[in-house]
């Protein structure tokens, strides 16, 4: 049978190729009307399903955006270097940076965001490696801990204390930015 035969074509001047169904004029050709009902029946019932579930994905979609947070470290000036660590692996280095400069750091921490109970961990080291005594008193970190847009917690910590190496460090709990 040639595939073309079971096309519906509509021809520029409105008429059909013949193998169709024109229903404004209420024409029926080649085809009985027990056949034609049947499948105006079963069209009509499938096509309201299908876009039913697809109204469902794009409201399941947009409900899993809404629950989805995004939670964000923004550090604003550090003096000398900042790791970050979720769950003890490393996830950001700024490297050494010296006079404690204002800058713009945005970490974003929700791609390591599954359950919640994620420990996140900033640590700051002052001075140069490999660490050993040198003449750099004064260290420095800020930053701000966000979610969702909001600044939940602001941290600004220094001292001129002239300790070298590892001088702060703080660890926080995903679930508990929330509280």
């Amino acid at each position: 049978m040639n595939s073309a035969r079971n096309q519906c074509r509509l021809e520029p001047s409105g008429t059909t190729d013949g193998n169709c169904v024109i229903l404004n004029d209420q024409k029926l050709t080649k085809m009985n009307k027990p056949f034609l009902l049947l499948v105006l029946l079963i069209s009509a019932c499938s096509a309201p399903k299908k876009e039913q579930e697809e109204t469902k994905e794009e409201v399941t979609q947009v409900k899993e955006q809404e629950l989805q947070a995004k939670y964000l470290l923004a550090i604003s000036e550090i003096d000398n270097r900042v790791n970050v660590l979720v769950n003890d692996s490393l996830i950001f280095d700024s490297g050494t940076i010296h006079n404690s400069p204002e800058v713009n750091f945005k970490i974003d921490l929700t791609p390591y965001v599954i359950t919640g109970d994620e420990e996140v961990k900033l640590k700051l080291l002052n001075g140069l490696e490999p660490y050993e005594p040198q003449a750099d008193a004064q260290w420095e970190v800020r930053y701000d801990l966000i979610v969702d847009g909001e600044i939940v917690d602001f941290v600004h910590e220094y001292d001129d204390d002239g300790r070298i190496g590892e001088v702060f460090e703080t660890t926080y709990i995903i679930n508990e930015w929330m509280e």
